[in-house]
């Protein structure tokens, strides 16, 4: 993970540039308390949040033979976006993307986040200077997003093979297998630090951590 070995990296950005774990427990206790099911704690949330969506709420009780995932989504947001702009970026981020820029390596966000919303999410972060490129979806669904990786690779002419994907949940890892990039997940997020070793992908536990191996591999390649 050499920096300056790298052709681009790409960002995921709920749990992984954001820190905003906390805010989505809140909003889906709203979901669960109007539905008399029990709350999660964030523990309990990071134990059981996943993708597909539709099988993540499943786990949480809710039967979709009555209800349609646009509609959770719709009201899942609702109480979410107003609280994601007070949502900070994850403590160690920030100089990783300083340091990518400095190396002169492209940045790009994608995420499963509506990509109008994502945008203006970036933006109030003051980050988005660091990225050519932000994409997420079409719609509120937050479902897979590899269709997306495929058109941000395609278009930006990505090499992929010198590429690293920064995540925070085992289907960041998904993507990266289908884009065939690597993949750096940062227990920080939306699922605990087990469940993303068990997709066999580099872990670290801080964005810190994270920072001081690309730094290590930076030096070493200096030294070689």
């Amino acid at each position: 993970m050499n920096p300056r070995g790298l052709h681009a990296v790409i960002w995921d950005f709920n749990g992984t540039l954001v820190d905003d774990v906390a805010l989505a427990v809140r909003s889906i206790n709203v979901e669960l308390e109007r539905r008399g099911l029990p709350p999660l704690a964030v523990g309990a949330y990071r134990e059981l949040f996943g993708f597909p969506m539709a099988a993540y709420y499943r786990k949480l009780g809710f039967d979709l033979e009555v209800e349609t995932m646009e509609g959770l989504a719709d009201e899942f947001h609702a109480d979410y976006l107003p609280g994601l702009p007070d949502c900070p970026l994850h403590e160690g981020v920030a100089e990783i993307l300083e340091r990518m820029r400095e190396a002169g390596v492209p940045q790009f966000v994608l995420s499963a986040m509506e990509e109008v919303t994502l945008k203006a999410a970036v933006r109030r972060l003051g980050i988005d200077r660091y990225f050519r490129g932000v994409y997420g979806r079409g719609d509120r669904l937050a479902d897979s997003k590899v269709a997306r990786g495929r058109e941000l690779v395609e278009h930006f002419g990505i090499s992929v093979e010198r590429t690293l994907l920064i995540g925070d949940t085992d289907h960041d890892a998904e993507v990266g297998d289908a884009l065939g990039t690597s993949v750096a997940l940062v227990a920080q997020g939306h699922q605990t630090a087990e469940r993303l070793r068990a997709v066999g992908c580099t872990v670290f536990g801080t964005f810190h951590e994270l920072g001081d191996a690309l730094s290590v591999s930076a030096a070493r390649a200096r030294e070689a």
